[in-house]
């Protein structure tokens, strides 16, 4: 604009204002700023309406350049709704019915947000006999009238296991002094899972598993499923460094979790979601919040955000090809004030209803789409 001033200034100073306010007005950067944002609102409305809350805008920029993606098991990868297959009892100890167990197992889980609790659900128990409950990494621990008990894997109740071998998840209820129980629990795989894990491995992308259950089990998933990598007894510190790993070894990561546990991996991950059913503290630490049962959301999530990318691409390339375009014929006193004012608000709306076409896009994914007020609990 002071190059054009200066131009008209010296040849024609009645040009000087209308040539340089044309110039000032078309270079003004409507367009280019609305680029991103509109094609980001408009996937974040498409994403809402197939059951996929959106909590970070610049999530959608990064998906489509994941190249890892990290799943936890337990309530991700399995439905989220355990149930106890087998309550072995130690053959040692004396004076525990299978059911006064079965009690003190659900007495200690009785707040516990972790999905392996919801196997002890249905089981009747009187609430003021349990105290001092403190949960762990591992398990869970706490006074069931005067003996303190721990609930959790072989390695947080001192078990040796190293004779038993299982695909089924098992957690050992303990005393102080020796294991009582251990609980045999299935968690079948969530619908369309082999489809969908199919289909990424087509696209390119590496998969891996980081589970805090046994080695067995894990292995049995990741047979089920088709993914290569897979890594057990994971603590979530133990995550936390594979998934620091990855990341220097120049890998952008997604992390697909749904317990408290996972909250403090899916806050340092690249990119990261929760399935249905996650905990409060999970969700909050996610970019994607999955609300619907299938597994094809991820797939539909990856095909937005490489869609959206695409639109950002074509806004941006339209609004400086524009500006570039008009600015010469601006500042040669070929376009006056007010048809730069006309061309800059017919180039915005151009790039508002470029992405709008993201809102419009359909799916065969069956969800119905939450009530305002469901929305707003989330938003």
């Amino acid at each position: 604009a002071g190059l054009t001033a200066a131009w008209w200034l010296v040849k024609d100073s009645s040009m000087l204002f209308p040539a340089t306010l044309a110039v000032l007005v078309i270079s003004c950067p409507c367009a280019l700023s609305l680029a991103t944002p509109a094609a980001i609102a408009s996937s974040s409305r498409a994403l809402l309406e197939q059951g996929v809350l959106l909590t970070r805008g610049t999530a959608l920029e990064v998906i489509s350049n994941v190249d890892t993606v990290v799943f936890d098991k337990t309530g991700t990868l399995t439905t989220g709704t355990p149930s106890i297959v087998r309550t072995v009892v130690n053959p040692r100890i004396e004076g525990y019915s299978k059911e006064r167990i079965l009690q003190i197992a659900a007495l200690l889980e009785i707040d516990s947000s972790h999905p392996v609790a919801k196997a002890f659900s249905n089981i009747e128990i009187n609430r003021d006999e349990v105290r001092d409950i403190w949960n762990h990494e591992k398990g869970v621990e706490g006074r069931v009238g005067y003996v303190r008990y721990r609930l959790g894997n072989a390695a947080f109740t001192g078990v040796n296991v190293s004779e038993i071998s299982s695909d089924l998840s098992r957690i050992w209820l303990a005393d102080e002094s020796t294991w009582i129980a251990r609980f045999d629990i299935d968690d079948g795989l969530r619908d369309d899972l082999p489809e969908t894990i199919a289909s990424l491995k087509n696209n390119g992308l590496d998969l891996v598993i980081l589970s805090g259950d046994h080695d067995q089990a894990v292995r049995s998933v990741a047979q089920r499923t088709g993914i290569d990598s897979w890594y057990a007894e994971q603590s979530p510190g133990m995550k936390m460094e594979l998934l620091k790993t990855l990341q220097a070894e120049g890998k952008t990561a997604l992390m697909i979790g749904d317990g408290i546990n996972d909250a403090p991996v899916l806050a340092a991950a690249n990119v990261s979601m929760t399935v249905s059913g996650a905990s409060e503290l999970a969700n909050s630490a996610a970019d994607f919040i999955i609300t619907g049962k299938s597994m094809k959301y991820i797939e539909y999530i990856f095909t937005t955000g490489n869609k959206t990318q695409s639109v950002i691409r074509q806004n941006l390339l339209w609004a400086l090809s524009y500006n570039f375009l008009a600015v010469p014929f601006a500042a040669a006193g070929m376009i006056v004030p007010w048809m730069a004012a006309l061309g800059m608000s017919l180039s915005s709306l151009l790039v508002v209803l470029n992405s709008g076409r993201l809102a419009r896009r359909k799916t065969c994914l069956l969800y119905t789409s939450p009530s305002p007020r469901d929305q707003s609990l989330y938003l």
